[in-house]
């Protein structure tokens, strides 16, 4: 049996080529550790930790003091890597439970689904905290570094390859984000155009309405008009719930809701997300307000039972607590109509590789 013989941590820090303006606080680097997981039978992999500050409930120095601690138990540790499945392992995985049964949103935790028929690579990290009895009270974004280095050993696994070519596309759909709407606001969309993106990421709440308003018509228009843009590029919109309803409507009344996918998180109060939807026409997404909903919908607390209003679950890994949580998720998306989008928190190119390689599979 393969096991984890050497686990190191190395910090670091990044700093970003322009500030990252999270809930109106500004971040001028982006600090984190790496963790790197060796086996008996000489492969390395690595995983990140770096809760995002002002998002994550837990700090860096908490995981730090965490991670380090559950080194202690890793080392010797078992590992599952073997990438088939066999009879003994898909009986095991319908007994997987991480939300409540009794929710009311469609669950995947009925007998006659496996959660990750559609992942056959996440059993080893549910064996791998299941056999080796690890604590479940785990930080989200440890959780999620020490389940990105174990997914990533499956990938250096030679079969694994063979499998991934028969299962996947060979195109990964990715949004293009802007943080800010530039000054040459024709310029860079031409340049999103010109780049094959189908969907860009547009951040709002961050200046006036009317100065946001302004923008969104423009951008909107140069897509509409633009012959080369024949797929009409989708538009979504993050506003990080910093309005309140009053000035979402009249934002979204302004814009319209033409080549508009749908808004993150509009308003604080997630209650008055379908009130929005009804009063313009766009549909809502859930990002940091998903586990409220989650919550909310489940005891029934003035959440309708009608999603009409709803469009995505943005589902990020570390905020989530890592791949297996967001599998879960992903499923439970799928059972509801809803698109499930795979996000980062601002991680190195480490993090995003590994979410862009789950997202593959």
């Amino acid at each position: 049996m393969e096991k984890v013989i050497k686990f190191d941590i190395f910090k670091y820090e990044l700093p970003l080529l322009k500030p990252l303006i999270i809930k109106n606080r500004q971040l001028s680097s982006r600090r984190g550790i790496i963790i790197n997981i060796q086996t008996s039978s000489g492969l390395s992999s690595f995983g990140e930790i770096a809760p995002l500050p002002f998002f994550h409930k837990e700090s860096l120095s908490q995981g730090i003091i965490q991670i380090k601690d559950l080194a202690k138990f890793i080392i010797d540790c078992k590992l599952y890597t073997d990438v088939s499945f066999n009879s003994e392992n898909k009986n095991k995985l319908n007994d997987i439970n991480f939300l409540n049964k009794k929710s009311s949103i469609k669950s995947i935790n009925s007998k006659n689904i496996n959660p990750f028929d559609f992942n056959f690579s996440l059993s080893s990290i549910y064996n791998f905290f299941a056999n080796n009895n690890l604590n479940e009270n785990i930080f989200p974004s440890v959780r999620f570094g020490i389940e990105m280095a174990l997914l990533n050993l499956i990938f250096l696994r030679r079969d694994f390859k063979i499998i991934l070519n028969k299962e996947v596309k060979n195109v990964l759909p990715v949004c293009k984000l802007c943080m800010t709407m530039e000054s040459d606001i024709e310029k860079n969309i031409f340049q999103v155009i010109n780049e094959g993106y189908k969907v860009i990421k547009i951040k709002v709440g961050k200046e006036s309405l009317e100065q946001e308003i302004y923008k969104l018509k423009k951008i909107k228009r140069i897509l509409i008009n633009d012959k080369n843009n024949k797929n009409k590029i989708k538009i979504r919109l993050d506003s990080n719930g910093l309005w309140t309803l009053d000035e979402a409507v009249y934002f979204g009344n302004e814009i319209g809701a033409e080549l508009i996918e749908y808004i993150e998180d509009p308003l604080n109060d997630l209650r008055l997300y379908e009130n929005f939807f009804n009063k313009t026409g766009i549909p809502v997404a859930v990002d940091e307000k998903l586990n409220e909903f989650l919550k909310f919908y489940e005891m029934g607390k003035n959440i309708t039972r009608n999603l009409n209003y709803l469009k995505a679950f943005i589902l990020k890994p570390s905020l989530i607590g890592g791949f297996l949580k967001t599998a879960e998720l992903i499923k439970i998306a799928q059972e509801n109509n809803l698109m499930a989008v795979l996000s980062s928190s601002f991680e190195s190119s480490i993090a995003i590789s590994s979410i862009a390689l789950f997202a593959f599979s």
